[in-house]
């Protein structure tokens, strides 16, 4: 009995032994099923440039219509003393475009002609400047010359030249004028043969019992009620003087410097071209009456 125990256990050693040589069979790889797909290479799309257009400088209107005209005076600054006799005048503009023959700027130091400037990225130079307290008024105006209304297309500055001295010094409170048109020199009438007034009134409601503006053309008086541009019609060609005054409500002249404005302008004679087949015929005609 112990005997064939001991070779059953001799016989399953043995089996296990044959067991742990014999090597596993190889097993092939198996393809997966699950293959990743190649993907598309990322392809940026190509941006064509936008065209930026420059607003036009033509129009006499903002850019953005419905939102004011913006001049901002730059330098010199409120009350700043400046070194030098000659000053370099930066503007800003917003939502207005101008250029030379279109839509401008204007500039009035002190109580002089408007100077017309047409770059906004120039500066309008000032020389030989008087020492002391000076006032400097920018405001835009269209291709026809008439100033634009919106509050904020006008800006003042006083500004000072080596000294602060107030003789020549308008406060910014006290009533005067602003006179843009007839300008100093010659003048054209429009189509329709008119030259026109354009001036805007600071600190003085106008009104038949308010401020007026008196204006004196050759001797002949006018007195205004409404800042609107006013028509001078039926000048003779040649030189004629202008004196525009802010009165108040009893005709008595406002005691301010910026309160009178005199304009002398010619205007010049306009010779007009013939026609050389008109003036065969005209000539042909004199001769027949001969």
């Amino acid at each position: 009995m112990v005997q064939r125990q001991a070779l059953g256990c001799l016989f399953l050693c043995a089996a296990l032994a044959v067991a742990q040589t014999e090597e596993e069979p190889i097993r092939k790889a198996e393809l997966s099923d699950d293959s990743v797909p190649a993907t598309d290479p990322h392809v940026e799309p190509v941006r064509k440039a936008e065209k930026h257009e420059k607003p036009k400088t033509d129009t006499g209107t903002a850019i953005l219509p419905g939102h004011p005209v913006m001049v901002k005076i730059e330098t010199p600054q409120e009350e700043q003393t400046m070194s030098w006799e000659t000053v370099d005048v930066f503007l800003r503009l917003q939502n207005y475009a101008i250029g030379e023959g279109g839509n401008r700027v204007c500039l009035i130091l002190d109580n002089g002609s408007p100077i017309e400037h047409g770059h906004d990225l120039k500066p309008v130079i000032l020389r030989g400047l008087n020492p002391g307290a000076h006032t400097l008024r920018a405001y835009a105006i269209r291709p026809n010359g008439k100033m634009i209304r919106d509050p904020e297309a006008w800006d003042r500055v006083n500004f000072f030249i080596r000294r602060r001295d107030f003789s020549n010094f308008q406060p910014r409170e006290r009533p005067y004028l602003t006179v843009n048109l007839p300008l100093d020199g010659h003048a054209y009438p429009d189509v329709e043969g008119k030259l026109w007034l354009d001036f805007r009134t600071h600190n003085a409601l106008l009104g038949k019992e308010n401020f007026r503006v008196k204006v004196t053309m050759d001797g002949v008086e006018t007195f205004l009620e409404k800042e609107d541009p006013y028509p001078l019609a039926g000048l003779a060609e040649g030189r004629h003087r202008m004196v525009v005054e802010l009165v108040d409500e009893e005709g008595d002249p406002v005691s301010e410097i910026y309160a009178r404005v005199e304009r002398t302008f010619e205007i010049p004679r306009i010779v007009k071209a013939v026609n050389p087949t008109e003036a065969d015929s005209a000539n042909l005609w004199l001769r027949r009456g001969r």
